[in-house]
Order: C-alpha cells, then sequence, then structure tokens
C-alpha cells in the first residue's frame, strides 16, 4: 500500500480499517482490537459478521471509497503530464531473425545496429577476395621454386632446402627475441647451413655431426659471456638450429635413385595429410585432439588425415613412377606419415603457445611464416627417409 500524505495525517485523515489510534502509518493493515481475530481463529474468520449490521464496514460509504481513492492517487495527473512532456531516450531492442543479416536490408531497427552500405560490404568480399588470392600466388610460387629446384637436381636442390631452413630459423629467431630471449643467430643459421652441406656431401652422419659441433660451440660461447639467462638463450639458439635442421634430411632422398619421385612421393602424402584432416575437421570435428596445445585440432580430423593419405598413397603407387614403392610400403608410408606430422605440427603449436603468438612469421603472404608451412614436414621427412632406408628404397 502506498503510504499517505503529510496533508491527511495533519486532517487526521483515517480510512475506514485504520484504528483510532494509528499512528498515521498506512503500510500496516489495523483492525480496531475488539475485531482483531485471535491468532488460531485467523482461517476461521466470520465475513458475514464483519459485513452485516454490526460489521466493521457498515458505515463506510461510496463517499468515503471516492474520498480515499482520490487521496491515494492525488498528484498521479501532475506526474503522467509532466512525463509526456519529457523527452525519453529509445533504447533498440535485439532480434535473431533466422534467415536475415542486418547489413544490406536495413534492419537497425531491430538489431539495435547500424546497417552496412553496400560499399562496405563489396569492400570485405574484395579484401576476402584479395587475400585468398594471395594466398594461392605465394603457394604458386613457393611450389614453383620446389618443382624447379627438384628438376635440376643436385645442388639446385641443396640450395633449395638450405634457403629454406635459414629463412625459418631467422623467423624463429626473431620471434623469440620479442619474448624476451637473446639468442646468438649466427650460431643456429651456420649450423642449418653446414647441416644441409653435409648433406649433399657426406651423408646422415655429417647432419648430426655439424649439429653437434655447433651446439657445443654455443655452448663455450654462453658459458663464458656475461648474460643474465644464458642457459634459456643457448637452449633458444641450439634447440632451433636442431629442429629445423632436420629438414636437411631431404637432402638425402633427393641423392637416391629416384629423387624425384621419392620426394614427390613424400611431399604429397603430407600435403594430402593436412588437407583432409582440415576440412574433415571442419565438416565433422566435435572432440579435441590436444585441447592446451592446439584447440583447432580434433580427433576427426586426425583420422580424416590420415585416410586421406592411405587412398592418396594406394592411388599413386599406380603410376609407373612409384611401382617400386608398391601398395603395401606405400600404405606404411603413408601412416607413418599420418602419426608423424600431426606430432610436428603439434610442436610448433607448443612454441607458438608458450610465445603467444599466431604465426612465426610474414614472409608468406596470407600464410604466415615458412616455418608456419613446414612444420609436419621437419618430422614427417626423416621418418619417410629411414623408412625407405628400411625397405631398400634410398
Amino acid at each position: 500500500m502506498s503510504d499517505r500524505t503529510d496533508s491527511e495525517r495533519d486532517k487526521g485523515f483515517r480510512r475506514p480499517w485504520e484504528s483510532e489510534d494509528s499512528e498515521g502509518d498506512a503500510d500496516v493493515f489495523t483492525l480496531p482490537e475488539a475485531e482483531r481475530p485471535a491468532p488460531s481463529d485467523v482461517d476461521l474468520t466470520d465475513w458475514e459478521e464483519m459485513t452485516g449490521d454490526n460489521g466493521a464496514l457498515e458505515s463506510y460509504t461510496p463517499e468515503d471509497y471516492a474520498a480515499a481513492t482520490t487521496e491515494e492517487y492525488r498528484g498521479l495527473a501532475e506526474e503522467v503530464s509532466r512525463a509526456a512532456g519529457e523527452e525519453w531516450e529509445q533504447h533498440p531492442v535485439a532480434a535473431t531473425m533466422p534467415g536475415v543479416h542486418s547489413g544490406l536490408v536495413g534492419f537497425e531497427d531491430v538489431t539495435g545496429a547500424a546497417s552496412d552500405s553496400e560499399e562496405d560490404y563489396e569492400a570485405r568480399e574484395q579484401a576476402a577476395s584479395s587475400d585468398l588470392a594471395m594466398r594461392v600466388g605465394s603457394a604458386v610460387v613457393v611450389f614453383g621454386m620446389f618443382l624447379g629446384s627438384l628438376f635440376l637436381g643436385g645442388w639446385w636442390f641443396t640450395t633449395f632446402v638450405i634457403l629454406v631452413m635459414v629463412v625459418a630459423t631467422g623467423e624463429f629467431y626473431a620471434t623469440v627475441r620479442h619474448a624476451g630471449y637473446r639468442p646468438v643467430a649466427l650460431f643456429g643459421l651456420l649450423g642449418v647451413v653446414l647441416m644441409g652441406v653435409g648433406a649433399h656431401t657426406s651423408g646422415v652422419l655429417a647432419i648430426g655431426g655439424w649439429a653437434a659441433l655447433v651446439a657445443a660451440g654455443s655452448v663455450l660461447f654462453f658459458s663464458l659471456s656475461p648474460r643474465r639467462q644464458p642457459l634459456e638463450d643457448a637452449a633458444v639458439t641450439v634447440g632451433a638450429m636442431a629442429w629445423v635442421g632436420l629438414l636437411s634430411v631431404a637432402i638425402l632422398i633427393a641423392a637416391g635413385t629416384r629423387p624425384l619421385e621419392h620426394i614427390l612421393f613424400a611431399v604429397l602424402l603430407v600435403a594430402f595429410n593436412d588437407m583432409g584432416a582440415y576440412f574433415i575437421g571442419r565438416a565433422f570435428g566435435r572432440r579435441r585432439l590436444a585441447p592446451v596445445l592446439s584447440p583447432q585440432k580434433t580427433i576427426e580430423g586426425f583420422f580424416g588425415g590420415l585416410l586421406a593419405g592411405l587412398v592418396v598413397a594406394s592411388i599413386l603407387v599406380t603410376f609407373p613412377g612409384w611401382e617400386d614403392i608398391g601398395l603395401a610400403k606405400g600404405l606404411v608410408a603413408a601412416a607413418l606419415v599420418g602419426v608423424v606430422g600431426p606430432i610436428g605440427d603439434a610442436v610448433e603449436s607448443m612454441v607458438k603457445r608458450a610465445l603467444g603468438v599466431k604465426d612465426m612469421g610474414s614472409v608468406l603472404p596470407g600464410h604466415g611464416g615458412i616455418l608456419d608451412r613446414i612444420d609436419s614436414f621437419v618430422f614427417a621427412i626423416p621418418a619417410i627417409y629411414f623408412l625407405f632406408r628400411g625397405f631398400g628404397l634410398l
């Protein structure tokens, strides 16, 4: 109930149900003492007695009711009139309309947001098309360089692999510097160059030998130099060299009896494994494979990539260039790539998450850095090399 005004108290105004000795508090419903029901008789109230000839409401006339009602709503008309004369800010109501998107059809009154013009929409579409064209263009250029060097063979392919390793290692060092580390890039870059040259001239043992020699030199340098965090900087320097330097094993495959076919076989397996995992994961992925390291990877995507690799391998071995591999060996190679390739991707995801970055670089427009594109190859290529050696294909 609403409170009574001061004028009501001053005039001694009382509603029929208020007692003589009421303090004037309209929020308390009070009956005369003689008419208050006992606590145990509340549910047994005789309403006929209350409304009868001697009831409490006997003297309650229509005039009293009109007076009480008028006093209760005194000033209401003035308040309504005042509110009508004021300006009120209108708040939009947001609503979801299936099949209708704000932007071009003028639904700003429904969504509460200003719609985009056709020019803005076309600009975004052109930007997306430009980004896609940039991605395709940069991929075609890199793949063309890869195929050209592979067809030329020899030092051409070795130079291409070394160049890729140098750029990827440099990207890694530039990224970790933003995180507060201070690697000596000279050691790492020199190390991957020597590992590539050693693979071309002396074989697999030279890769490990040069890596060990450069690592020892790096550790000696950091132990003698006055640095605040020599252990961390040495680990970053040597770790990047050893990680990216694994790609030099591709030079050993290219030095085998059928370099073009075997290199292409490995590259196609890794590429289709990645594509299968991507498309199957987007279409059917529900359960995350590594929620902490890479939330976008799913178990369905993993098996989708594995299946794609197996299908591609079974098709490739039917062509003359890959008949020496055979179906059984091809399927084993595809299964190996399907397991090892995602490990390489997970390793880079772990490093990027630790550094708090999305891409390792931007040398490839639309793709990020070189290391972002070769992360699966870094582990898959050595696995294919040793598998082919075990099969007697190299």
